[in-house]
């Protein structure tokens, strides 16, 4: 039997109304490709990963939410956002058994990108397109 591992975000978030995807990828010592599927909504998600995950083994099936982010700056205030949430919660269990789990200091080093991210409204046009792929019917 495989696994599930399932984002569960509160009941009022508007994640909620996000659509989903699952990603597939090994576990165990399997080794092959991972893939994610999708969009979905959640209770799919959901369901069609356990179908699949809890039936194989060497399998872990990871449901999140697809965010709808548009821009590099928004990536990176997602990014801080979840570091400040992060470090919050080290710092409230930064030892273990008495023994510190203090690392030291990451040296990181700035770059500037060599290509220009897509604007807002390239990524809109994409995200329409895509759902109107989806979408059609290729019967």
């Amino acid at each position: 039997m495989g696994g599930v591992i399932i984002y569960e975000p509160d009941a009022d978030s508007p994640v909620m109304g996000f659509p989903w995807v699952v990603n597939f990828e090994p576990s165990g010592g399997e080794e092959w490709e991972s893939f994610v599927c999708g969009p979905y909504e959640r209770d799919h998600a959901i369901a069609l990963a356990e179908a699949v995950a809890l039936e194989e083994e060497g399998m872990l099936a990871v449901v999140e939410p697809l965010m709808p982010v548009l821009s590099a700056e928004e990536v990176l205030a997602t990014i801080e956002e979840l570091r400040e949430a992060e470090d919050e919660e080290d710092e409230e269990s930064d030892h273990v058994n008495g023994t510190s789990l203090e690392l030291g200091e990451t040296e990181f080093v700035e770059e500037d990108a060599e290509f220009e991210p897509p604007t807002p409204e390239e990524v809109k046009a994409g995200m329409e397109r895509t759902f109107r792929r989806l979408l059609a019917d290729n019967s």
